[in-house]
């Protein structure tokens, strides 16, 4: 298992995998089109985004994550680990630990605090507690609220 930058190449591979975390961390709301998905994912290429791909050594990937510098201006600038996502079937291996290890090892060489989202709904939480406590500390909680109309 070995990480590796993304490439525009790898495009049509990530874009699945991102609208796969979508409909995961949104089950109770509705996605919109496939174009807006396809320019979150272009934005990432075109503002030089990490998008780093984890992959098995026979080159099938596995996951990727999608970090870069956040600057607001009101704090000091931070490394900001916004996604990392798994297939299914590579959830019990080392996956989320290497891309979440490679967010860390860059913010820490760039000299940058590093802040990292888990999504912790659908019984996720212990799992996103375990991986994400290693790295640091828990800062916010997010709560929502749908209602369903009909």
């Amino acid at each position: 298992m070995k990480i590796r930058i993304a490439t525009i190449d790898d495009y049509n591979e990530i874009v699945p995998m991102y609208k796969e975390l979508l409909k995961i961390i949104y089950s109770d709301m509705k996605l919109g089109k496939d174009i807006f998905i396809h320019g979150a994912v272009q934005h990432w290429f075109r503002s030089n985004y990490d998008v780093i791909l984890c992959e098995k050594d026979d080159g099938t990937i596995t996951g990727f994550s999608m970090a870069y510098v956040q600057d607001v201006g009101i704090i000091e600038p931070y490394y900001l680990g916004d996604i990392a996502y798994v297939k299914p079937e590579y959830r019990k291996g080392r996956s989320a630990h290497l891309l979440y290890t490679n967010v860390i090892k860059y913010g820490d060489n760039q000299g940058l605090p590093v802040v990292a989202k888990g999504f912790v709904g659908d019984g996720n939480r212990d799992k996103v507690e375990q991986i994400q406590s290693k790295f640091g500390e828990r800062r916010f909680v997010e709560y929502h609220r749908n209602i369903k109309k009909g």
